[in-house]
């Protein structure tokens, strides 16, 4: 008989928890680290260096033979000159079987290795394994913890240490075997677990051995709906050197003394990786067409090379940024590169017809649906346009007319202008309006290395405010989901200087707060299927920082700004700004309360305010030929003026001069034009940066 004695240990510093087996009274088992003294010497039967990839592939120094070599591998600086970068999407390196170690009694496995990521689920350091019936099994789980998992008799054993390894930092690992005695992992030296077992190994000798890859698609861990899930192939993501395959049972001493005698002296070429938002000194307003660089791996997954979409603004840092790693959804990014979307249309899966997941870009992995592109670029303005289908994970689209073939799309217009602010107008095409969807969602983005607590400041996390001027500000987690009476401003408050905002159109507005789905690791949701994951899941529960994730703080809906047979728009306005809800209502009363604007001039129609523009639109009588245009815009404090965009149609290719209240306003940074060239003429748009409560004066002639 046998009692288990729990020992708690500091394992690299971090706390780690060991089981010994204690004999009890008569009995005398040597404990492990006698127990393995008999096998204190050993062989080396398999040696992965990876010094020279290029000229020597996956050489195995102990047989001399270079094996297969698949996916994306790189050399990297090593513990000991080179190891092997793996890309945790494609990596792998293949023994065929007959040419494996054969290990039909004590063993040990020792690598080095330094985490990007943690992987999806288990993921093999060394392995040759049939399933959970035959062989052995070394490498890490989602959580970052080492384990030695193998067959003994026919069943399947799991020594696996309490300890995490350190994301971005060498350890060193290992992992033994004794029939007599059973398993230990160790972790820089130290005994992280030990598993008393008494058996032969189950070999799988008819089995490839696999390094840094599984031999079949896994489930992936910490999804929360395991239906809405699909199994993934996947790879070690990071760096892997001087694999080596022992056999015989290596002794505590031994481990300890390899270890030592390899430590680095020198922190591994890995950083967390950045999501792309552009060149970090442009500091021109416009859109513009990038290549944006994530990762060699990821980068390489991706067939076609059409280009991203960047916003950026010589008036503040930000960017909004169309890019593929979020299936184009726009995304504002602050000064110190933190990332916020809006959402997109979403539908439900089982009210869809019974589809795999929620139905939205996010389900869109590779983009299959979805673009971008700019409509529209000059000083004055830009137009970015993204087209994109709410599909599953699956791809299938959901409500398909089982007439026409066609599902649900969307199309959404960003019209955006040097102060940082854009209109969002959201064309839904769809057969059935009366289910269940959505549009906005406040979707905080972290990058690798960031925490939902990095981003949000959860003391005063946000500020809601309405067209009357009332404001207030929330704590996180909230208290409940009522929020300030007809609120339609809402700030998330980043910690950053500039902060997202958005502002609904106040037919039916609505704002809900929610911590649905709250994580063991963090005050706030947190999830990391999207963005960048190319895994089939529509949740996934984040348990480290260490890849990009996404948290929610709110909930938005408003009445159609239009609707169609099988179409609904919907508009707000959002962009970054360094004020609390209350000091954008201003802002908000002058897009949904504007001046009347008076035409003063012949020879031009008044047609009056667009909001899904955020422009007063007039069309010249005289195409190309346009007089002196004088209007007199009547604001006042419950319709302020808060910057000036007029769009004047068919004015034709000439510039115009601008005066104000009889003053000539020089065309620069508070007076920006562009021509809206078009098959039958050009039109003509002008930004003005003018704040005023009090009627305005504004002249354009041409020049």
């Amino acid at each position: 008989m046998k009692t288990i004695t729990t020992i708690r240990t500091s394992v690299a510093g971090i706390l780690g928890t060991m089981l010994l087996a204690m004999p009890a009274w008569g009995q005398a088992p040597p404990p492990p680290a006698a127990s393995a003294s008999r096998s204190a010497d050993t062989d080396v039967v398999g040696w992965w260096a990876f010094d020279d990839l290029v000229r020597r592939g996956a050489y195995d120094r102990a047989t001399q033979k270079q094996d297969l070599s698949v996916g994306l591998l790189r050399n990297a600086p090593g513990v000991l000159g080179n190891g092997l970068k793996c890309d945790g999407l494609t990596s792998c390196i293949i023994r065929k079987a007959a040419e494996t170690p054969k290990l039909d009694g004590p063993f040990a496995i020792e690598t080095w290795v330094a985490p990007q990521t943690y992987p999806w689920n288990w993921c093999p350091i060394v392995a040759q394994n049939r399933d959970e019936a035959a062989g052995y099994y070394f490498g890490l789980n989602a959580d970052g913890h080492v384990g030695l998992l193998l067959a003994v008799d026919g069943q399947w054993k799991m020594c696996v240490s309490e300890a995490r390894l350190p994301l971005l930092k060498w350890s060193h690992v290992a992992g033994t075997f004794h029939p007599e005695y059973g398993i230990s992992v160790y972790i820089n030296g130290e005994k992280a677990r030990y598993l008393p077992i008494v058996g032969e190994l189950t070999s799988a000798e008819d089995t490839d051995l696999r390094i840094a890859r599984n031999h079949n698609k896994k489930p992936l861990a910490h999804v929360i709906r395991n239906d809405y899930s699909i199994p993934a192939a996947y790879s070690f993501d990071g760096l892997l050197d001087e694999i080596k395959i022992h056999r015989g049972a290596m002794t505590d001493q031994a481990v300890r003394a390899a270890f030592v005698s390899t430590r680095p002296s020198i922190d591994p070429d890995l950083r967390p990786r950045r999501l792309p938002s552009g060149p970090q000194d442009a500091t021109r307003f416009g859109a513009f067409y990038e290549q944006l660089k994530y990762d060699e791996g990821w980068d390489a997954l991706w067939r076609g090379g059409g280009p991203d979409v960047v916003v950026g603004f010589d008036t503040n840092p930000c960017r909004l940024v169309l890019w593929r790693g979020v299936s184009y959804a726009p995304c504002w990014v602050t000064e110190n590169g933190k990332w916020f979307s809006n959402e997109f249309m979403e539908r439900s899966p089982v009210k869809a017809g019974g589809l795999c997941g929620c139905c939205e870009s996010m389900s869109d992995k590779r983009a299959q649906y979805s673009h971008a592109k700019i409509l529209e670029n000059s000083d004055a303005r830009a137009v970015v346009y993204w087209r994109y289908s709410p599909c599953d994970i699956r791809y299938e689209l959901p409500y398909v007319d089982q007439e026409t073939g066609w599902g649900d799309w969307a199309e959404e217009y960003h019209t955006i202008y040097p102060d940082g602010v854009a209109v969002r107008k959201i064309v839904m095409h769809s057969g059935n309006f009366n289910d269940w969807y959505e549009w906005c969602q406040s979707l905080p983005i972290m990058q690798p290395g960031e925490t939902p607590e990095d981003v949000l400041n959860g003391d005063d996390v946000l500020s809601l405010a309405n067209m009357e001027g009332e404001s207030r500000s929330y704590a996180w987690p909230p208290k409940g989901k009522e929020v300030l009476s007809g609120a339609n401003i809402q700030v998330i408050h980043y910690r950053s200087h500039y902060w997202p905002f958005l502002v609904l159109w106040d037919k039916n507005a609505r704002i809900w707060l929610w911590n649905w789905e709250p994580s063991k690791h963090s005050e706030f949701s947190w999830w990391n299927h999207w963005p960048v994951a190319q895994v089939a899941s529509d949740g996934r529960n984040a348990a480290a920082a260490d890849r990009p994730a996404h948290s929610c703080t709110s909930t938005q809906d408003c009445a159609p700004y239009a609707e169609g047979d099988n179409t609904q728009t919907k508009i707000m306005l959002c962009g970054m700004t360094d004020k609390k809800a209350g000091g954008l209502v201003p802002l908000a009363r002058s897009w949904l309360r504007p001046p009347r604007l008076q035409l003063q001039s012949s020879g031009y129609h008044n047609h009056g305010y667009d909001p899904a523009e955020r422009a007063y639109v007039l069309s010249c009588d005289t195409p190309d030929q346009p007089p002196e245009l004088r209007v007199e815009l009547t604001a006042g404090e419950d319709s302020p003026l808060v910057n000036l965009a007029i769009l004047t149609r068919s004015w034709g290719q000439r510039d115009a001069a601008l005066t104000i209240n009889g003053k000539e306003v020089p065309r620069g940074r508070s007076f920006r034009l562009g021509h809206l060239r078009h098959l039958t003429g050009a039109d003509l748009v002008v930004w003005i940066e003018l704040e005023s409560g009090e009627p305005v004066q504004v002249s354009l002639a041409t020049r």
